[in-house]
């Protein structure tokens, strides 16, 4: 509590009257300084009562029922005086941190007196997305002489969720809807080349050269055609990785990621050994790799993939109503094999939090979790040679583990592909996403791309994919360098 300046100057003339009345030997001031400071105490009294037993109801109410970050919004604040004693003093609705004022006053001096009501109508910009808390309303109250004051604070908090900038929430809403989600999926970003032959130099035409090979922009130069010559590339032996993990395997709308990996897979691998590019398949789930076939170019090596690819765990069908996985349907592959059902049994949040707490034991640091105990292995075996590892997977189990293997493919010198089987693209959408839905649907996606951004400072190629993207457009992608 303070004296307010005639509360000081009130102080000051009783000490200087009584000083005098001492001095001076004179009766009179005495008396009149100790009136004064009789009053000063006994308003200092009746004015820490008013304090204690202050009851101010407020009732705030956002008058916009979206707020978007960087626009506007109404609040509206009424405060009602319960105590039978007036109340004196500045008014002010305490803004949240991030937010500044745009119109009208959170503000106000007021004597208030019992039983009325007092309104405050301001708007106020949020400047960044997520919650702001207005924490209560600030009284700069004083005594009714006007002798004391004191800041009171009346707790009442209310939250105020601010969305995405209007500009990037209709992106989102564009990207929830259902045409996103049937015919769009990979990113514009090229991805890893992989061709045959590599540019080498160039000669003089000699009739016989295709048409495609000769370099027409040096005709206007030289006068006569020249054509371009190639030399073909090594072998670039390759090694497929395949998440098995619970997440990949639950099948939320018409395809579980796991049933898109292992056809993507069995391409992939047909594609490449067609090539002359060895090529392997390394299944992994959140704590062990499952099966391995080690890069070979040997007449039965894509039959040793293929068998590889069908001891791969079942997919999983969420229960209706729950978030926990339950039986699932049978699914066939490309390879032609039926997969039977599968049935989860520890929910999610628990069983990430005993692979959390796995890895971080020096078992689990022995052992080299999924991806980055076959690559070590696979590295000590090449000698040195030129790698390249195709992971694909969801990223949620296994995020850590795939950028640990992405430096160490870095540090090695070799190349890594990761294809991401984008979570959010694999489930079904509402024709009309609510507010909730949408900014969880961009929050996903702002992640992914935070993921995206750091595999690919760490050297690795990346593409974002969905149920739509079929296996030969993907390869397509890869193999022509572009999306």
């Amino acid at each position: 509590m303070r004296s307010s300046s005639l509360g000081t100057v009130v102080l000051s003339m009783s000490t200087a009257l009584a000083l005098a009345g001492i001095l001076f030997s004179n009766l009179s001031w005495t008396i009149v300084s100790i009136a004064l400071i009789g009053a000063y105490l006994y308003t200092h009294s009746r004015f820490v009562s008013e304090l204690e037993r202050t009851n101010v109801e407020i009732k705030r109410t956002v008058l916009d029922e979206m707020v978007f970050a960087g626009e506007a919004a109404g609040v509206r604040v009424d405060i009602l005086n319960k105590d039978p004693v007036t109340i004196r003093g500045v008014f002010e609705d305490v803004l949240p941190e991030g937010c500044e004022l745009s119109a009208g006053s959170n503000r106000a001096e007021r004597v208030f007196p019992a039983r009325s009501t007092l309104t405050l109508s301001y708007s106020l910009i949020p400047k960044k997305r997520g919650p702001h808390l207005i924490e209560g309303m600030r009284i700069e109250r004083e005594d009714s002489f006007g002798l004391l004051n004191e800041t009171q604070m009346i707790e009442h908090g209310t939250f105020i969720n601010a969305h995405t900038r209007k500009e990037s929430f209709d992106a989102a809403r564009k990207m929830v809807g259902k045409e996103h989600l049937e015919f769009s999926g990979m990113a514009r970003s090229p991805a890893i080349i992989l061709r045959e032959l590599e540019f080498d130099g160039i000669r003089d035409y000699v009739p016989g050269d295709r048409a495609r090979d000769i370099h027409w922009r040096l005709l206007p130069k030289l006068g006569k055609l020249m054509t371009k010559t190639y030399r073909r590339e090594g072998a670039l032996q390759t090694l497929v990785f395949i998440d098995c993990s619970r997440s990949m395997r639950i099948k939320d709308y018409k395809i579980a990621k796991i049933d898109h990996a292992l056809d993507l897979c069995m391409q992939l691998s047909n594609v490449l050994i067609s090539s002359y590019h060895p090529a392997g398949v390394v299944t992994f789930d959140e704590t062990q790799v499952l099966a391995k076939a080690y890069p070979s170019l040997g007449r039965h090596q894509f039959e040793k993939i293929v068998k590889t690819l069908r001891g791969v765990p079942d997919s999983i069908r969420p229960s209706e109503g729950t978030g926990e996985p339950s039986d699932a349907r049978t699914s066939t592959s490309e390879s032609g094999k039926v997969r039977g059902t599968g049935q989860a049994s520890v929910g999610d949040a628990e069983f990430l939090s005993v692979i959390g707490r796995s890895k971080n034991t020096s078992l689990g640091r022995s052992l080299g979790f999924g991806v980055e105990g076959a690559m070590k292995e696979l590295l000590v075996r090449s000698k040195g040679q030129e790698l390249l590892f195709i992971v694909i997977s969801d990223l949620i189990s296994s995020r850590d583990a795939v950028l640990t293997a992405t430096k160490i493919c870095k540090s090695s010198g070799s190349k890594m592909l990761v294809i991401h089987t984008y979570d959010d693209w694999y489930k079904q959408s509402s024709e009309y996403p609510d507010v909730p839905d949408i900014e969880r649907l961009y929050t996903n996606l702002e992640g992914s791309l935070g993921i995206e951004a750091r595999l690919r400072s760490l050297g690795a190629s990346y593409i974002r994919i969905g149920p739509a993207d079929t296996s030969a457009r993907i390869i397509r992608a890869t193999r022509r360098g572009k999306v």
